[in-house]
């Protein structure tokens, strides 16, 4: 079975292929322009799965509302056949409410969060059209997507989606009054990764661990069970200061730590800092991999010049090897 990330840039887009032939995506990246032109290496999620011939998805996974990891899915929906999106908030109160739109002067990620807020509700809407199934995942659920393959719900917690999904629909039913829509935007924003899925996925012998955006001060209440037998994890926040914690991490048998961050390390991702602390956290004799989905050099972790638009995971008897793929 192989997991494959994909180069969006900054972002978030995950492929899983199954032995059995169950393919399911993980996010989709970002839709921007501006994070595609200009670099050979980074691909849109649904031209990866274009060239790949990728026509049949059984599963799309949405980790959260962010642009890097949303936007990138409507393209991957209008071409492909998807069986059953999973997401992790109510659907009833996105399918009610209506595009929203902020302030003129609201922070600059705020227009990037309204991006997002209103492509989730059109995957929704793009879902129920189709007679897509959707389902919505909480913590503590498993699925099985084959003998010896599950996706177990790590996070996010209860009452964070409730905090959240409260000021949604207060957004929605203030549609006519864009200063106070603004203000909800604004929380909802600064709030959203909290209730990003932290998704376990035991593959047969190896146990996949993908954060999204999902920070270790929100896993609080996972069993620590669940933490040590990690053999590859996918870093929180692309690699940010609060992507870290030594008390959750140092029970990990990790082999490989990947990180969905921009070459331009923006927003301080992919922070040195970082890397310093996971290399000290582990013992000297075996270290974990680091894997960057889209750098060519980060000395002295790795180094990949020619580049690449994908690190393809084959996981086979315990054992996980790394493929750069390059798309000529």
């Amino acid at each position: 079975m192989c997991v494959t990330v994909i180069n969006v840039g900054y972002g978030d887009a995950i492929l899983f292929q199954l032995k059995n032939g169950y393919t399911a995506l993980l996010d989709g990246g970002s839709a921007l322009e501006s994070e595609f032109e200009g670099d050979s290496y980074r691909i849109r999620s649904a031209d990866y799965l274009a060239r790949q011939q990728i026509e049949h998805l059984n599963a799309v996974i949405i980790s959260h509302i962010h642009e890097d990891h949303v936007c990138g899915l409507e393209a991957v929906l209008q071409q492909t056949v998807v069986d059953h999106l999973y997401v992790p908030y109510p659907v009833e109160p996105f399918l009610k409410g209506c595009e929203l739109t902020p302030a003129s002067n609201a922070p600059r990620s705020v227009p990037l969060y309204v991006a997002a807020l209103n492509a989730y509700r059109r995957i929704l809407l793009h879902a129920k059209e189709k007679g897509i199934p959707v389902t919505v995942l909480k913590a503590g659920q498993v699925l099985k997507f084959g003998i010896d393959t599950k996706m177990r719900i790590l996070a996010p917690k209860s009452c964070v989606v409730d905090a959240y999904m409260e000021i949604v629909e207060r957004a929605y039913s203030l549609e006519a009054d864009t200063n106070a829509v603004t203000e909800c935007l604004i929380r909802l924003d600064a709030t959203s990764n909290h209730t990003s899925m932290l998704l376990r996925f035991e593959l047969g012998d190896i146990v996949f661990l993908s954060a999204a955006d999902s920070c270790p001060s929100e896993w609080d209440e996972v069993p620590e069970i669940f933490f040590k037998n990690v053999n590859v994890l996918k870093l929180p926040h692309h690699g940010q200061m609060d992507s870290i914690s030594e008390s959750f991490m140092k029970n990990m048998p990790l082999e490989y730590i990947i990180t969905t961050s921009a070459s331009d390390r923006r927003y301080h991702s992919a922070n040195q800092a970082v890397y310093q602390k996971l290399a000290a956290i582990f013992p000297a004799e075996h270290p974990p991999h680091f894997l960057f989905s889209d750098e060519r050099e980060y000395p002295p972790y790795f180094s990949q010049p020619e580049g690449f638009q994908a690190i393809k995971l084959v996981m086979d008897s315990g054992m996980v090897i790394p493929e750069f793929i390059r798309i000529q």
